[in-house]
């Protein structure tokens, strides 16, 4: 089945290289983080459960290049380090990018802050040249740029503690929005009241690209969650971890990857 279901979606991609860019849905918050590849598939094949849904308006898979063919979704890529199998070929993968769909953000490196598990793990000094280098002058182009993506670590070096120094360093940069990552139990207060810390701290619209529940019930989590974000001025956009299978129901895909999960329902309509 994946292997019949990537080639189609590869030849859709095909045909759209010539034509114009996709026109992404509303003006909604909700967005789906994706794999680029999967097992050796295409993780753009997982959107397509998401097609009949509204409430999804955008869409990013922590590159800047989409494997397959997605929904038609406002597609945001991501400069995920500053080594060379990220920065080469950057600039053209963006310009690739804006052929095929709508691009109006830019998202910076993946949690530089941490070792790992995703993690980019940059010194700030070196996130801050690269930024520099490949993300500033995107904003030439009326791109909305955004921070880094930090982890909600509370200790020095980390999180907030990262972001601040990266944000005096880079003071002269254009920034227009914060991005946020968090994960932790199914305590929705406490998630709550981080994202306030972290609008409070640098007064400025925050994006929440990555966010899951670690332990608990991410049903009810998100039941909780979702409304409150969506009625937040300062939040802009969000994006649930993630839209991918898995034996854990609490990613939005069953782990057939044939369907969304009770998670991933509740994602698509509350």
């Amino acid at each position: 089945m994946f292997t019949s279901t990537f080639l189609l979606t590869l030849a859709g991609l095909s045909a759209l290289t010539e034509a114009s860019p996709l026109q992404a849905r509303g003006g909604g918050k909700r967005g789906l983080a994706f794999p680029k590849q999967n097992h050796g598939v295409a993780g753009s094949q997982y959107t397509h459960h998401f097609s009949g849904s509204s409430k999804i308006t955008w869409m990013y898979d922590w590159e800047a290049v989409i494997d397959g063919s997605p929904i038609n979704l406002e597609y945001v890529p991501l400069l995920h380090s500053n080594q060379q199998w990220c920065t080469e070929g950057w600039f053209n993968n963006v310009a690739n990018a804006q052929k095929q769909y709508k691009v109006s953000h830019v998202l910076s490196f993946n949690e530089p802050d941490q070792v790992g598990g995703g993690g980019s793990n940059m010194p700030v000094a070196d996130a801050v040249a690269a930024h520099r280098q490949y993300i500033q002058p995107l904003a030439a182009q009326g791109l909305r740029i955004g921070s880094p993506s930090v982890t909600n670590a509370d200790t020095a070096g980390k999180g907030i503690d990262y972001l601040q120094q990266f944000m005096n360093a880079c003071s002269d940069c254009q920034i227009d929005f914060v991005v946020a990552h968090y994960y932790a139990w199914d305590r929705a207060e406490d998630f709550k009241a981080y994202l306030r810390k972290f609008h409070a701290t640098f007064n400025k619209p925050v994006w929440v690209t990555e966010f899951g529940v670690t332990e608990g019930n991410a049903d009810t989590f998100l039941k909780q969650v979702l409304p409150w974000m969506d009625a937040q001025g300062w939040i802009e956009r969000y994006a649930y971890h993630m839209a991918a299978p898995t034996t854990d129901v609490k990613y939005l895909i069953t782990p057939d990857g044939r369907g969304l999960s009770s998670t991933g329902q509740i994602y698509a309509s509350v």
